[in-house]
């Protein structure tokens, strides 16, 4: 996610959101994964609920500008390359 990020640039916002209740163990495992992006901590799966997210992790969440939901892909990526193909047709910008 963070080489999406960095090719993306600034058109494109990717941040994480950890749905662990225990928010040290939610630190502690992105510092584990060497996670260096801004994180949004929901352990009550708020966010989840109001886009309509299965719980399957991961799971990845676009949004257009306007905050409307492209698409739910809840799968992993194994690169940046995957991440591009699936999420930039779908919000019209090249990462």
């Amino acid at each position: 996610m963070a080489e999406y990020q960095r090719r993306a640039g600034p058109d494109v916002t990717v941040l994480t959101v950890h749905q662990d209740e225990n928010e040290a163990a939610a630190l502690l495992r992105l510092a584990d994964l060497g996670v260096r992006l801004p994180t949004l901590q929901d352990g009550r799966r708020l966010i989840a609920a109001a886009l309509r997210v299965p719980n399957v992790m991961p799971a990845t969440v676009v949004l257009r500008a306007d905050g409307s939901v492209a698409e739910v892909l809840p799968r992993s990526f194994a690169s940046a390359d995957e991440i591009a193909a699936a999420v930039d047709p779908k919000i019209g910008v090249s990462g």
